[in-house]
């Protein structure tokens, strides 16, 4: 889960750090180590953007919810 900041701080670092090895690449060098950091990369990020959709998701709930009580 990363709901917890900490996890997402260094989600944020890894995606940082695979950024700036892939600059300056040419394709003379190697692929595979990018290769590899876009498919541990790119799962983790989809769960991030899933788990913030649900947290709108249920803040949206409980705001409708809210208004309909009031």
């Amino acid at each position: 889960m990363f709901y917890d900041v900490e996890k997402l701080n260094e989600l944020e670092k890894t995606l940082s750090d695979n950024l700036m090895k892939a600059d300056g690449h040419t394709w003379n060098q190697n692929h595979k180590p990018h290769w590899i950091n876009y498919r541990n990369d790119i799962p983790n990020c989809l769960c991030v953007i899933r788990e913030y959709r649900t947290l709108l998701e249920q803040l949206k709930a409980q705001d409708d919810g809210a208004k309909v009580h009031t």
